[in-house]
């Protein structure tokens, strides 16, 4: 039985129900706008989610997995000495991940056409909820940076939001202003003020890493979206002034840069994190520990289940682990920028490289940081480390993701 619209007459409805044969199409379209729209939703959500990439949400759906077992060896003791159970952060970290999931598919069965409409909303809660972190009393401090919002015992950072917004935003803004009469020059001056208002905000939290993270998503953006060699130049020269700022300014940014540049130089005075990591990685062997028997990360290594996960992950399953992790972050990522770079729709293209360079710089900056390739960066690792606000954000750009590749599969259809 289909429902009619509050309001419709009665003999409207019994007119459309009368309809049939050459006009079932006409009969649909009718009742759709009348109401029947939850009874024919269900077959599109379904039909929305068969047609998603199976290769990424199944290499996604193993990378939580191993998250969920690198976290549940890591925090283990941590959790059995603080609660008197073994499990109280691994309930958590899954509880995040079913979230993180529904939210990820809900992103992933969005139309196309609708993301457009979603950047600028996107980008004011974005820098909104960045300013409120700046507001006395209100962004909580961990560690001293103030990074986090708490809302009923729950705990968020809104810098996550920008791994998304960001490239949405920007992907938005170039395809409306492309094929204009200086449009490149249209898009620095709408975008630009925008993204360093971003950055400020974020590294005066202070988050440098993160900072530098959505700088690179940006410019990379920027780079493959041809805007005009000068404009791009500019924005390089913009760069440098920025990091002397920081290394001027900020003690924590500066000891960071000083410590690393002095373990280049001599291997002997490497950081403390970084040692540990190394002893973990190093102890795990070529086919590790096993699970929860590596003492170094339950010991000395801090942030084991957070942005060192990988050192602790290494220690439990050795080299073979850590470089099948790898291979599954690489095949992931080259996929999403394979087929995003094939898709016709020049908005999706564009938008599902941001959104895989996104995923790919995280994954890259937080294994460099643990190998001893770059500083710290408190940069975490994507679908592996503990944390609801980056897991959710992580699930979030994997559904835009999602869809905009999904794009490729209707078209191929119809």
């Amino acid at each position: 039985m289909f429902c009619c619209r509050r309001g419709a007459a009665a003999s409207t409805c019994s007119r459309t129900s009368a309809i049939g044969g050459t006009n079932s199409r006409r009969l649909f379209s009718i009742i759709s706008r009348g109401g029947v729209m939850v009874l024919t939703r269900p077959n599109s959500i379904s039909r929305r989610l068969m047609s998603l990439d199976g290769v990424i949400l199944l290499l996604v759906a193993i990378l939580l997995g191993v998250g969920i077992i690198t976290v549940f060896s890591a925090t283990m003791l941590r959790s059995a000495n603080e609660f008197g159970t073994p499990y109280h952060y691994l309930v958590r970290h899954i509880v995040s991940v079913l979230f993180a999931v529904m939210i990820g598919l809900g992103a992933a069965i969005l139309p196309l056409k609708t993301l457009p409409r979603l950047s600028w909303p996107l980008m004011f809660l974005t820098i909104g909820l960045l300013a409120l972190v700046m507001v006395p009393g209100v962004g909580v401090a961990h560690r001293g940076a103030t990074r986090w919002l708490e809302f009923y015992g729950f705990s968020f950072q809104p810098s996550e939001l920008a791994k998304f917004s960001l490239p949405l935003f920007l992907t938005s803004m170039i395809c409306a202003q492309q094929n204009k009469r200086h449009g490149s020059a249209k898009v620095l001056t709408i975008t630009l003020p925008l993204v360093l208002i971003v950055l400020a905000l974020v590294a005066m939290e202070p988050d440098y890493g993160t900072t530098g993270l959505l700088a690179l998503i940006s410019g990379s953006i920027y780079f493959v979206a041809q805007m005009r060699p000068r404009h791009i130049a500019a924005l390089a020269a913009l760069a440098l002034p920025s990091g002397v700022c920081a290394y001027r300014y900020s003690h924590h940014f500066r000891q960071r840069v000083a410590n690393f540049a002095s373990y280049l130089l001599d291997p002997t005075n490497t950081p403390w994190h970084l040692k540990q990591a190394f002893t973990a990685m190093g102890s795990g062997g070529l086919f590790g520990m096993g699970l929860g028997k590596g003492m170094q990360k339950h010991l000395l290594l801090a942030e084991s289940f957070n942005d060192f996960a990988f050192a602790a992950l290494a220690e439990d399953g050795g080299f073979v682990a850590a470089v099948i992790v790898i291979a599954l972050f690489l095949t992931l990522i080259s996929r999403a920028l394979m087929l995003s770079m094939s898709l016709d729709i020049y908005f999706a293209r564009l938008l599902g490289f941001g959104l895989a360079t996104s995923l790919g710089l995280q994954s890259f900056m937080n294994i460099s940081v643990v190998v001893g390739l770059m500083p710290t960066t408190g940069v975490s690792l994507p679908f592996i480390s503990y944390g609801g606000s980056g897991l959710l954000a992580n699930m979030i750009t994997v559904g835009l993701l999602l869809s905009v590749l999904r794009s490729r599969t209707e078209g191929k259809r119809k």
